[in-house]
């Protein structure tokens, strides 16, 4: 045999090796086996490790609280260290109960309501009327009695002895 003959069965041998290489299968069961463990291993993981974030955000949330309440305690600290003083003490009694000491005249200054002065006030009724003046008017008003604002109806003028 020549040289020529066993290379060429050998090139031959090598050619039916590739064409059966080529008509494997892609996935073996090695390769199955493989992806479906580690599909059951990041399944296994994403419960723990979604468990671990949701708690993390738990975490700050409450140190976020923490921190809210300890500024409020020491607020309320600052606050019971001032109502020690008794000077402190007296300046809110005479500026929210309106208290004076013996020998002072105390004085409240009411201002005009801006509401109270866009709402209708009757005729020959103003703003500094007192209130039975006020009462009156609005009472004449509501009867339509003569001399209200809004009922111009003629005075009659009827005798005690006159059936009724």
């Amino acid at each position: 045999m020549s040289t020529k003959g066993v290379r060429g069965r050998a090139k031959a041998r090598r050619g039916d090796r590739a064409q059966a290489t080529a008509v494997r299968p892609v996935l073996t069961g090695r390769a199955v086996l493989l992806v479906v463990v580690l599909a059951m291993l990041v399944l296994s993981l994403a419960v723990p490790a979604r468990m671990a974030l949701a708690q993390r955000a738990q975490i700050n949330g409450m140190r976020a609280d923490n921190a809210a309440i300890a500024a409020q305690v020491t607020s309320l600290q600052a606050e019971k260290d001032r109502l020690a003083d008794p000077a402190y003490v007296q300046s809110l009694i005479r500026q929210q109960l309106h208290y004076v000491l013996p020998g002072q005249v105390g004085y409240f200054v009411l201002e005009p309501d801006p509401a109270a002065a866009s709402t209708s006030v009757p005729k020959g009724v103003t703003a500094t009327s007192p209130w039975y003046d006020r009462l009156w008017n609005s009472v004449q008003e509501a009867d339509g009695a003569p001399g209200s604002s809004t009922d111009p109806v003629e005075h009659v003028t009827v005798r005690p002895d006159s059936p009724r």
